[in-house]
């Protein structure tokens, strides 16, 4: 009985297939050591989904895998991630592919982050000891991407960022002798007139010399008599407090501001606050908290009448301020009403395979600029107002099947779906993603009505619209409830 057991395990143990590597330093090959590594199979494989890290030699294992295909990505501090078989930084990963009884040895080289480094300095070239600098996005309204303090020479480095063209800037400082205005590298105070920086994975980009600009800074002060969440927004970030009493944003750089405050009154209702700042002295200000603006969210089916049971939906709200766009929130729905702090907000509802956004109305009946009710719709809430969504429950569907050449099925290929305005020629919501299966085949389940760009390839893991353009993607207009085949080749760069 004991032989026919061993029998049988040895058996299956020779039916497995086996991954195993090894993870090394991309510029010099050294192993490295304690590096996570994660394996999943492409969609429709049966394969285990699980992680390992590698030993001090820098080798992982993954045994006992049955046959299919395996997207295996490398994670490591001060290393930007890497997928196996990506062509570039910028690429997909590619599945390793296994028989039975495979065995496959890899070899995955991580890059280091791009860096930038330099020297904050004063009116004579001598360094400022302990000043604070960022790295911000070469965008409009820039974002800030990494943040570093000058050590007692003034010598800073900004590390942790992608490859790409920075704008470095100082942020606001008072000394005993006096204060510096935030000033980009160039020694200006205009984003348009900033010096770019190139950064490179692998690379430092050095001898980045700031000097900021001598300036007067300011402090924003005021007190609260209860305990309230006070956010504090600039072009260059958020900074949060939970005070209750006297607070303070001190050594602040004149400019435009905006205060958020947040609290909850004696009986349990929202309250909040908001003010908008122009900062041209020390300012102190009154923070009037006041119930926060009943919005209230009506969802109507396509047949024009009210939903019997709207308790499914989830909307998805962020707030727009200075800064850009604050990560999103689940909005919490009572008997579809909520509450917001005045301003301009952005309202999505969630991604579902069971209905979308046919329609969207704003507090005047106003309808979104991208005419596109799926996407991120912007509102201003001053006073209690209301929302209307228009349900759809028979979204669309797009499938097909991609190949490589004639009729040979991508295996593990990404695909890629935008929601396109064709006027304006903008992605109007955010773009989606999927994988195909062992058979080249892939599905996108849930789409509203519109029109859309397809195209597979591993060249991006995400493709900005003219990066899109390039590639010639199939257009295909979907319609309610209808399902579209759309086959596609695989893009490849020559």
């Amino acid at each position: 009985m004991c032989k026919c057991l061993l029998l049988l395990l040895a058996c299956f143990a020779a039916e497995a297939a086996v991954i195993k590597g090894n993870v090394v330093e991309n510029q010099t090959g050294k192993a490295l050591a304690r590096t996570l590594i994660s394996i999943r199979p492409v969609p429709g494989g049966a394969g285990p989904t699980g992680t390992t890290r590698t030993n001090i030699y820098g080798m992982f294992e993954f045994s006992n895998l049955p046959a299919g295909a395996y997207l295996i990505h490398s994670a490591r501090r001060g290393f930007r991630m890497v997928q196996y078989g990506q062509k570039s930084w910028r690429g997909a990963g590619v599945p390793v592919v296994l028989e039975q009884e495979q065995s496959t040895f890899l070899t995955i080289r991580m890059p280091r982050f791009a860096s930038i480094s330099g020297v904050v300095v004063d009116e004579n070239d001598v360094g400022l000891p302990e000043h604070e600098v960022v790295a911000m996005s070469n965008t409009r309204p820039p974002r800030m991407m990494a943040r570093a303090q000058a050590d007692d020479r003034g010598v800073y480095r900004l590390t942790g960022l992608d490859p790409g063209t920075y704008l470095v800037r100082t942020v606001g400082r008072t000394y005993e002798d006096g204060g510096y205005l935030p000033t980009f590298y160039r020694e200006t105070q205009r984003v348009d007139e900033a010096g770019m920086v190139d950064a490179l994975l692998d690379d430092e980009t050095g001898n980045i010399r700031v000097r900021p600009i001598p300036g007067r800074l300011f402090n924003i002060s005021g007190v609260v008599n209860q305990l309230v969440t006070l956010t504090l927004v600039s072009d260059v970030g958020r900074e949060t407090q939970q005070v209750s009493g006297a607070f303070q944003f001190p050594n602040k750089p004149p400019g435009p501001y905006e205060l958020f405050a947040e609290s909850v009154g004696d009986r349990g209702v929202p309250l909040g606050a908001y003010i908008p700042i122009s900062l041209e002295r020390d300012t102190t200000v009154r923070v009037p908290l006041l119930p926060r603006a009943g919005v209230r969210f009506d969802f109507r089916t396509t047949q024009g009448g009210q939903m019997q049971d709207a308790s499914g939906m989830q909307v998805l709200a962020r707030r727009v301020d200075l800064a850009g766009e604050a990560p999103p929130e689940t909005v919490r729905l009572v008997n579809g009403n909520a509450s917001f702090i005045q301003g301009r907000w952005q309202f999505k509802l969630a991604p579902s395979a069971a209905y979308v956004a046919a329609d969207f109305r704003g507090p005047k009946g106003e309808r979104p600029e991208s005419n596109r009710a799926d996407g991120w719709n912007e509102v201003a809430i001053t006073n209690p107002c209301g929302l209307w969504y228009v349900i759809s429950d028979k979204p669309g569907e797009v499938h097909g099947t991609v190949t490589l050449g004639a009729s040979d099925p991508a295996v593990g290929a990404p695909v890629f779906l935008e929601a396109f305005d064709e006027i304006t020629h903008k992605r109007v919501v955010e773009l989606r993603a999927t994988r195909t299966d062992l058979r080249g085949k892939y599905t996108f389940a849930g789409l509203a009505p519109g029109t859309y760009r397809v195209v597979s390839t591993f060249e991006y893991e995400a493709p900005d619209v003219r990066e899109l353009d390039s590639m010639s993607p199939k257009v295909v207009k979907v319609e309610e409830a209808r399902d579209q085949q759309l086959d596609l080749s695989l893009f490849v760069i020559r």
